[in-house]
């Protein structure tokens, strides 16, 4: 499945998006109970569910226990899908990569400080289960790869790099392909993986940003990606 067996999720909370930002449905408006949306979007609950939390994570709607999902009053909304056609856009693993190296160092600073405990333990669980992916030889530890970063770009609490994790995902998905041709690829990501987390521990921001940035530099070296 294209960029991890995450994706569908992601597709779903694009298309309501799109409905919300078309006007399928307005600001206010209470959207279909789950099993008509899940009927009508031809995914499982599951899935619905988890577009849904995407879509609170962007601020588009409101999930109310017990009275159900609402699109939110923001006056943000059209901004958020020029974002979503940002993520739409045909780019190079170049372009991809050099998007990382812009974000994603930074993202770690800010999640190095404002994560919960509760989040760290979510990145630090996430990078053991990669790390066993990794070593099972699984060809398809790209949904692992993309959760820990996932969780460290989540951690930042900052919508905006949320509303960007499909790109992060996108450049993930490209790099695991490269990578299941260079083995040595494998074992550079578990060692700078390491290294990573080990400041998360710390609470050092400034390490963790320079780990991940020496990662994904690594990475685009061992690819043969232009740094210039």
């Amino acid at each position: 499945m294209p960029y991890g067996n995450n994706a569908l999720s992601v597709r779903i909370a694009d298309r309501l998006a799109e409905m919300i930002v078309h006007g399928r449905f307005a600001p206010g408006d209470k959207l279909p109970n789950e099993p008509a949306l899940a009927g009508e979007l031809g995914v499982s609950r599951t899935t619905l569910r988890e577009a849904l939390r995407i879509l609170s994570t962007r601020g588009l709607v409101e999930v109310r226990r017990g009275v159900g999902t609402f699109v939110t009053e923001s006056r943000n909304i059209r901004d958020d899908y020029d974002v979503l056609k940002i993520r739409n856009t045909n780019v190079s693993t170049k372009d991809l990569y050099e998007m990382r190296l812009m974000f994603e160092p930074q993202a770690a600073y800010y999640a190095c400080l404002r994560a919960s405990s509760e989040e760290l333990n979510e990145i630090f669980r996430y990078c053991e289960l990669n790390e066993q992916m990794i070593r099972s030889a699984d060809p398809q530890w790209d949904e692992t790869e993309q959760k820990f970063h996932n969780s460290i770009a989540s951690a930042t609490h900052n919508p905006f790099i949320t509303s960007l994790l499909p790109i992060f995902n996108r450049a993930i998905h490209h790099g695991i392909l490269l990578a299941n041709e260079a083995p040595e690829v494998a074992e550079m990501t578990l060692h700078d993986h390491r290294v990573l987390v080990q400041y998360l521990k710390d609470r050092n921001p400034e390490g963790a940003k320079t780990a991940m940035q020496l990662h994904i530099i690594n990475t685009m070296r061992a690819f043969h990606i232009p740094l210039d």
